[in-house]
């Protein structure tokens, strides 16, 4: 059976970009002492997948382009699934089930493990220091596919795309994360299809007769 490169270059590079959409259009808030997890834990483990998808998106986005920038972008692809996946799948993943857990302790036992989730949530320099390096990572990972792109594509879907990445990496529930990854799509499907001139076949050699 024969593979078809594009389709799997389009459903990659279009679906996984659809499916964070609608990951953040149905992401609930963090889970708080009592309510339901099963959705909140499902969308992390999907994440998992999505994050693995949007890699292999910015390295098809450089497939065959050899530069430094192009270089840069498949370097960063590595770090970016390392620290998205540990700051968003996992550690969503692991407080889901903190929840769920402690919503089954007895009615007693309930108010010290609200307590303890709630000074896990607390904000600290190193949780700063980890968002905001994840964060960087990432766009820089589409600033580096940006560059490397900007030779062959016209700079307005380069644009959008890098808008699109900035306010994704905000967050990725709403409303920033489907409205960042709107527009990274908008400048992915813009790329991939837009008009490619013809090319001009080679001349052809005429013998002396």
């Amino acid at each position: 059976m024969t593979v078809d490169r594009k389709l799997i270059r389009r459903t990659v590079l279009f679906g996984t970009p659809l499916l964070y959409i609608v990951l953040g259009l149905l992401h609930p808030m963090d889970p708080a002492l009592g309510d339901d997890t099963g959705l909140f834990i499902g969308l992390h483990v999907g994440q998992l997948f999505l994050i693995a998808g949007v890699a292999w998106s910015l390295w098809l986005l450089v497939a065959g382009i050899d530069s430094r920038a192009a270089t840069v972008a498949r370097a960063l692809v590595l770090p970016y699934v390392i620290l998205y996946t540990t700051l968003d799948a996992i550690a969503g993943i692991a407080m889901g089930t903190v929840v769920r857990a402690a919503n089954a302790l007895p009615a007693a036992d309930q108010a010290a493990a609200g307590r303890l989730i709630d000074d896990v949530r607390k904000e600290d320099v190193a949780g700063y220091v980890f968002y905001f390096g994840t964060s960087l990572v990432w766009l820089a990972a589409v600033v580096a596919v940006a560059i490397a792109l900007r030779k062959r594509v016209p700079w307005p879907p380069l644009v959008l795309m890098g808008v699109g990445a900035l306010v994704f990496g905000l967050a990725h529930p709403k409303p920033t994360g489907p409205i960042g990854m709107a527009l990274f799509l908008a400048g992915v499907a813009w790329i991939e299809l837009r008009p490619r001139p013809a090319e001009t076949p080679p001349p052809v050699a005429v013998q002396p007769a």
